[in-house]
């Protein structure tokens, strides 16, 4: 029987060179590289339109769903669905400054009337002209809760060149 002081830095030796013969090495130095196949060109894709510049009442709702729900987060973005020098600019919450009215909205709200407005869908409204008027009532949720006061009675929205913005 060998000594069992050159028992293990045997069985190291051959766990070693089993283990480079498994991943393909020969022992030798020399190393193959392997280079990935070049990936097909990207093709660019043109940027969804949004959904706000649609014609008619379908782009009205878009509108507010997405100013709503962008409200509830505190998104400035969603300033570009409010018409500049309007009634609902100038007015509470909004308070001529979309930017700092939008992120303040959150602190004001309940946390049921935030989880609302996260879920909100505007299913209803009609054209009037060249307005569409949302109710309240046309608003739909499905967590949550708020009632006509958390919000307004009616919304009024007008297109600007491309978006339809809340007016009023």
């Amino acid at each position: 029987m060998a000594h069992p002081s050159l028992v293990r830095p045997a069985c190291v030796s051959l766990a070693v060179a089993l283990l480079a013969a498994a991943c393909g090495g020969d022992g030798s130095d020399k190393a193959e590289v392997y280079t990935p196949p070049p990936s097909p060109k990207a093709t660019p894709t043109a940027a969804a339109p949004d959904p706000a510049a649609r014609e008619g009442i379908e782009g009205a709702r878009a509108a507010l769903q997405t100013f709503l729900r962008g409200q509830a987060a505190g998104d400035a973005a969603v300033c570009r669905y409010v018409a500049p020098d309007s009634p609902f600019f100038k007015g509470p919450p909004i308070g001529g400054d979309c930017t700092i009215g939008v992120r303040n909205i959150p602190h004001l709200l309940r946390p049921q009337e935030r989880q609302a407005l996260r879920t909100v869908v505007v299913t209803g409204g009609r054209l009037k002209g060249e307005e569409a008027v949302i109710p309240f009532s046309a608003l739909r949720w499905t967590a949550g809760s708020m009632e006509e006061s958390t919000l307004q009675p009616r919304f009024t929205l007008r297109r600007d060149d491309e978006n339809w913005q809340i007016y009023r």
